[in-house]
């Protein structure tokens, strides 16, 4: 992985760079293909978005433009963006909101503050659970301590210590009025401080001065801080693409992805990055709720007569109930696996097949073209709820 270094502002054309040789990012846009993602720093700055970005791409042949910076929600209130991630108590967010710009926010992760200190940790608190106990050992002990006086971390502060029981602010409690804008971090290095701050800019603050502290305490979720992703409204800038943004904001939602998000790691740094928070999403928005999908008696059938065989690459008509939330149509090529209006997906023998159409009674799907000849189980989820499975036999 590259360094990390904090830049005001990052563009990353994940798709766009990858794939220039098959569209120009003008063929693209012209055909819908183009999700404009603008994100606040931290989810750029630690490669969490580079790392699960490729697989979208690759299952839906979106392309993704990544804007990450200071301004995302502003470029978003000017049309320039389809999907927004930013910090669910971002001041901006909360006015865009209210101005009736974006549609619901789902939780999607959060990132971390983290108490560091020094190296040889006076007061023990490396892998602790508890960021109290923690913050009661360096008072206890009376070991040096930075106020960090950014908002966030300030805040947490004061929870912390009311938890720990108010401990007297005495020579160990070190308040210089900064943060870590202006030398709150440097402080703390001079003086063997503990100090709490952003896991990511702290890690890009000692790689650029090698400064004897380290990340701690990390593993309490009072230091987490939850983002949210927010689909621009579509009759508010008509050249939007909310299929796409409402496909991407399914994808950071999936419980794989979830998964990776909660796996994600720096090399050298065994500390989780992120927490998910995909879980303070509606369940129904995540497809757990509802009847179980059901598979109808010799309900698929080859789309092309209804009558024929089925063969590998065959385009399929699948009949059933409660098989999606909604009704949408594929507007991408290669078919993706799954559609904006619901988390529905086919699995053919385990294989993801790509989807055409989905609605409640039918879907249209292709059965992958590499499949052998022979029995298939085809079985359909909503999120993860599962139907009953259905033998096909695949034929030349």
């Amino acid at each position: 992985m590259s360094t990390l270094r904090r830049k005001p502002v990052i563009r990353v054309g994940v798709v766009l760079l990858q794939f220039a040789a098959c569209f120009s990012s003008q063929e693209a846009r012209a055909q819908g293909n183009v999700v404009r993602l603008a994100v606040v720093n931290t989810p750029a700055e630690s490669g969490l978005l580079q790392d699960i970005l490729p697989d979208f791409q690759k299952e839906t042949g979106l392309l993704v433009d990544l804007y990450a910076g200071s301004d995302a929600i502003i470029r978003a209130r000017n049309g320039q963006a389809d999907l927004i991630i930013s910090h669910y108590g971002h001041a901006d967010l909360e006015s865009f909101m209210t101005d009736g710009l974006g549609l619901w926010p789902r939780p999607v992760f959060a990132n971390q503050q983290v108490i560091i200190g020094p190296s040889s940790d006076p007061a023990r608190i490396a892998n602790l659970q508890d960021a109290v106990e923690g913050f009661r050992r360096i008072a206890e002990g009376k070991f040096p301590y930075v106020v960090n006086n950014g908002a966030i971390p300030k805040y947490v502060e004061d929870v912390l210590w009311e938890a720990a029981g108010r401990p007297p602010k005495e020579a160990w409690y070190i308040d210089l009025g900064v943060n870590a804008d202006n030398g709150a971090q440097q402080a703390a290095a001079q003086r063997g401080a503990y100090m709490i701050f952003g896991l990511v800019p702290f890690l890009q603050f000692q790689r650029q001065t090698g400064a004897d502290l380290r990340p701690l305490l990390v593993n309490d979720a009072v230091l987490s801080r939850t983002m949210v992703s927010v689909v621009v409204k579509p009759e508010k800038f008509p050249q939007l693409n909310p299929g796409g943004a409402t496909a991407l904001q399914t994808y950071f939602l999936r419980p794989s992805t979830q998964a990776r998000i909660r796996s994600y790691r720096l090399p050298g740094l065994d500390h989780a990055l992120w927490w998910t928070r995909g879980i303070d999403t509606s369940t129904a928005n995540l497809g757990y709720e509802g009847p179980n999908p059901a598979i109808s008696s010799a309900g698929i059938v080859n789309a092309a007569n209804r009558t024929g065989g089925v063969s590998p690459g065959t385009l399929v008509e699948i009949y059933g109930a409660n098989l999606a939330n909604g009704t949408c149509i594929a507007d991408t090529l290669p078919w993706p696996a799954q559609l904006a209006c619901s988390p529905t997906r086919v699995a053919v023998s385990s294989r993801d097949a790509p989807l055409y159409y989905v609605s409640p009674g039918q879907i249209n799907a292709q059965i992958p073209s590499d499949l052998a000849l022979g029995n298939v189980h085809v079985t359909v989820f909503r999120g993860v709820v599962g139907s009953n499975s259905v033998t096909i036999t695949l034929v030349r």
